[in-house]
């Protein structure tokens, strides 16, 4: 995972991505510069790995306040000026540099475009997830063989890379209007505001609870976190992030 000031950084392209056994629970932490999707399986319990190509991004550097950008609209001109924007998302950033934001329908409308990619590519229709801010995500699957496996993270790759950059300005948008760089101090303040947790509760507090599930495993570990890992609006908080979190109880497809 690469690190900026101590914390693990989001940028553009080809990402990282750690799973974490915790228990009964899945994690998806957000990593290295890269896509924060398309190198997550989204099978129970399995996660991958790429190495960066290319120029470095900078999009998710923080600035001297500690923020992504000094507001909404100034984020969105540096998501633009991102090297890996793809042209089918380019004219949906464009509009939203417009309007000051990406619209509800724009962003239905590039998680419905995903969906038919993937169909066009052999697949089942893939369920989808949506959380109370609005943030949408797909459903885990059972893991198939390597050959299947292998062909469905080329399909979501190719599915979802091409709009990454509105589902990352668009959880910023939903999940983070402060703009914090920092991922986890991002998370902390969105479930503040979702009323999930109490105003006295600090990034310190929600990292000590990670590092119980670490180490306790989640059926131990659940209630000494002061928040609901469950809790819809908690998840929300996270995929505004790029970091998806699952449980034993939560729906899995089968596409095999």
């Amino acid at each position: 995972m690469a690190w900026l000031n101590g914390r693990p950084r989001i940028a553009a392209v080809v990402m990282l991505t750690l799973a974490l056994a915790v228990g009964l629970t899945g994690c998806t932490l957000p990593g290295t510069p890269g896509n924060e999707k398309a190198e997550t399986s989204n099978t129970a319990g399995i996660g991958d790995a790429s190495v960066q190509e290319g120029p470095a991004s900078t999009l998710y550097e923080a600035d001297e306040n500690g923020r992504l950008a000094s507001s909404l609209p100034a984020y969105i001109d540096e998501v633009l000026n991102d090297p890996y924007v793809d042209e089918y998302e380019r004219p949906i950033l464009e509009q939203a540099k417009k309007e000051g934001r990406v619209s509800t329908a724009a962003y239905e409308k590039v998680w419905s475009d995903y969906k038919t990619c993937m169909v066009d590519r052999g697949f089942k229709e893939p369920k989808l997830e949506r959380f109370p801010n609005g943030m949408m995500d797909i459903m885990s699957h059972m893991p198939g063989t390597d050959a299947q496996e292998e062909a469905w993270q080329d399909a979501y790759s190719d599915c979802y890379l091409r709009f990454d950059h509105v589902q990352r300005l668009y959880g910023q948008q939903q999940g983070n209007p402060n703009l914090y760089a920092n991922v986890e101090e991002a998370v902390v303040d969105c479930m503040k505001r979702e009323g999930v947790v109490p105003a006295s509760y600090t990034v310190k507090d929600f990292n000590d609870g990670y590092t119980l599930l670490q180490t306790e495993g989640f059926t131990d570990a659940k209630d000494k976190l002061g928040y609901d890992f469950d809790d819809s609006r908690v998840r929300g908080c996270k995929a505004a992030q790029g970091w998806s979190s699952s449980s034993a109880d939560d729906p899995v497809e089968y596409i095999w």
